[in-house]
C-alpha cells in the first residue's frame, strides 16, 4: 500500500511538471513563429542561402514545440519518459535561435536547465546542464558562420567610415577567419575563452543555484509524502474511531405496539460528541437519553462513550431519571481534568399509560406534540454534567396521549446555517412538525431531516447534527 501511494505520488508530481513544461514549449513555439515572421520581413537577417534553411527550420520547431500540448490531457504526461521529449524538443528550438540569432539566443540557455530543476529529480537537472553545455558550444561555432553577424565571435571585422562592415556567407566568413588567424587572431579559440566561458560559467552557476532549489522540492517533496502517510494513518484511525462510537448507539430503532423510536446522528467530524440511546428497562418502561459533549474531534467522542456506558450501567427501572443523570454525573467527573462537560436530557416513558418522568441536565427542551400543533417542552434547565462531582437535578413527569410525538435534539440541528448564515432555528423547526399531520413516525422524522438538508444545501457542517423521535401509540393491551 505505501508502495502505490509513493508512486501514485511520483506520477503526480511528473503529470503536474509536465503540464508545466508543455505551456513552457507552447510559449518557446509562439515564440519561434515570431522569429519566422521577422526572418521573412528581413528585419532579422541571414546569408541568402541559408534563408530557406530557416524559413523552414521555425516553423517546424514550432511544430515539434507544439505536438506535446495534444497529450496534456491523457495518461502521457504521467509517464516518466515523457518530459524527456518536451525537454529536449525545448533544447533543440533553443539551439536554432542560438545559431540563428547567437547575439540575442544565449538568453535562451537558462531556460531548459531552470525548467529540468522543475522535477523533483536531480538527475534530469544534471543531464540537461550537460547537454546545454555542449550545445552552447556546438550552436556558438555554427553561429560563427551562419547566424546573424556578431563582431564578438567574429572580432576584427572590416571597417568602413568607422561602421563595422558585415561579411555573410560561409565562404566569406571562412576566409575571414582564416585570414584572422595567419595575422594571430585566432577567432576559435578566442571565441571559446571570452564568448563560451563566461557565459558557460554564468550558466553552471544558475545550474548551482536551480540545483538548490531542486533540493527544496525533493524536499518538499519527501515530507508531503510522509504527511500524506500521516494523514492515512490517522485516517485510518479515525475511521477505526468512528466504527467503535457507532457501535455504542443503538443497532436499530425501535418499534413495539406502544412505542416507536427513530434516532440520527450525523457529525460534523469523523467523529463527534453528540450521543442518543435508548433501554427497555422491563417489559412497560422505556428509558431515553440525548446530550451533547462540550468539545468535538475524538476527546468528546470518548467522552460521549463514556457518558453512554455510564447511562446503560446506571440507568433501571427503580431509578428516576434524576437519579440516573446524578450516577452519570458521578461517573463521568471521575478524572475529567480537561474540564469536559456534557449537556443531558433523559426521559422514563411507561408504555402503559404514556406518563413521562423526565430530568434536564443543561440541554435543549424536546419539542412535544401531534396534529400540526408541536411545542417547546417548558421544563427546568438543570446543571450539565461532567464539571462538578454533585449535580442539583429535578424530575419532572407529563403525559404523551396516543399520537403524541416528543422530538429530542441538540443544538447542531437549530444552529445549523445556509449559506448566509442564518440559523435553522427552533421556529423554523416546529414550523416543519406543523406543516402537515404526519401519519407515521418516519415521514415525520425524514420530514425534519429532509428540512435540515434543505435548509442547509451545501454549506459546510459546523456542528453534529443529532434529533431523537419519539412516538406514543397508546397501550394496546
Amino acid at each position: 500500500m505505501k508502495k502505490k501511494v509513493y508512486v501514485e505520488s511520483f506520477l503526480d508530481n511528473e503529470a503536474d511538471a509536465n503540464k508545466q513544461m508543455i505551456y513552457v514549449n507552447a510559449a518557446a513555439a509562439v515564440f519561434a513563429l515570431v522569429l519566422w515572421v521577422l526572418y521573412i520581413l528581413r528585419i532579422f537577417s541571414v546569408p541568402d542561402y541559408f534563408l530557406p534553411m530557416v524559413l523552414v527550420m521555425f516553423p517546424l520547431a514550432a511544430v515539434i514545440l507544439l505536438i506535446p500540448l495534444f497529450f496534456i490531457k491523457t495518461d502521457k504526461i504521467r509517464k516518466p519518459a515523457f518530459k524527456y521529449f518536451i525537454l529536449f524538443s525545448l533544447l533543440a528550438v533553443m539551439m536554432a535561435v542560438n545559431i540563428t540569432v547567437p547575439k540575442h539566443g544565449i538568453l535562451l540557455w537558462p531556460i531548459a536547465i531552470l525548467m529540468a530543476n522543475h522535477y523533483y529529480n536531480p538527475r534530469i537537472g544534471r543531464i540537461m546542464y550537460f547537454s546545454t553545455i555542449v550545445a552552447m558550444l556546438v550552436c556558438m561555432y555554427l553561429g560563427m558562420f551562419f547566424g546573424e553577424y556578431d563582431q564578438n565571435l567574429l572580432g576584427g571585422g572590416i571597417v568602413e567610415n568607422g561602421k563595422v562592415v558585415t561579411v555573410d556567407g560561409f565562404e566569406e566568413r571562412y576566409e575571414m577567419l582564416r585570414t584572422l588567424y595567419l595575422r594571430g587572431n585566432n577567432r576559435y579559440f578566442k571565441s571559446f575563452i571570452y564568448y563560451y566561458l563566461p557565459r558557460a560559467a554564468i550558466v553552471s552557476m544558475l545550474f548551482m543555484i536551480s540545483n538548490l532549489l531542486n533540493k527544496r522540492t525533493y524536499s518538499l517533496f519527501s515530507k508531503s509524502l510522509k504527511d500524506h502517510d500521516a494523514q492515512e494513518k490517522v485516517k485510518t484511525e479515525l475511521g477505526v474511531a468512528k466504527d467503535i462510537q457507532v457501535s455504542t448507539l443503538p443497532s436499530e430503532n425501535l418499534f413495539s405496539d406502544s412505542l416507536q423510536i427513530i434516532g440520527e446522528l450525523k457529525e460534523a467530524r469523523a467523529v463527534g460528541g453528540d450521543l442518543y440511546d435508548y433501554v427497555e428497562l422491563d417489559d412497560d418502561h422505556v428509558a431515553v437519553i440525548i446530550g451533547d459533549v462540550s468539545d468535538k474531534g475524538v476527546p468528546a467522542a470518548m467522552f460521549m462513550m463514556k457518558t453512554i456506558t455510564s447511562f446503560r450501567d446506571f440507568a433501571s427501572a427503580d431509578k428516576t431519571p434524576s437519579q440516573i443523570l446524578k450516577e452519570i454525573n458521578t461517573s463521568i467527573s471521575k478524572g475529567n481534568t480537561a474540564c469536559m462537560f456534557v449537556t443531558c436530557f433523559l426521559a422514563i416513558i411507561d408504555k402503559r399509560n404514556g406518563k413521562v418522568i423526565y430530568s434536564n441536565a443543561g440541554h435543549n427542551p424536546p419539542i412535544i406534540g401531534s396534529n400540526q400543533n408541536h411545542k417547546k417542552l417548558n421544563c427546568k434547565p438543570g446543571i450539565l454534567l461532567g464539571c462538578f462531582p454533585n449535580a442539583v437535578l429535578r424530575d419532572e413527569e407529563l403525559v404523551m396521549n396516543p399520537g403524541d410525538t416528543m422530538t429530542l435534539y441538540t443544538d447542531g440541528v437549530t444552529e445549523a446555517r445556509n449559506e448566509n448564515g442564518d440559523f435553522f432555528g427552533e421556529e423554523r423547526f416546529i414550523q416543519t412538525m406543523d406543516q402537515q399531520d404526519y401519519t407515521s413516525i418516519e415521514d415525520l422524522h425524514n420530514a425534519i431531516n429532509g428540512a435540515i438538508s434543505d435548509f442547509v444545501k451545501e454549506t459546510p457542517q459546523s456542528d453534529d447534527i443529532t434529533f431523537l423521535t419519539v412516538k406514543y401509540l397508546g397501550n394496546n393491551n
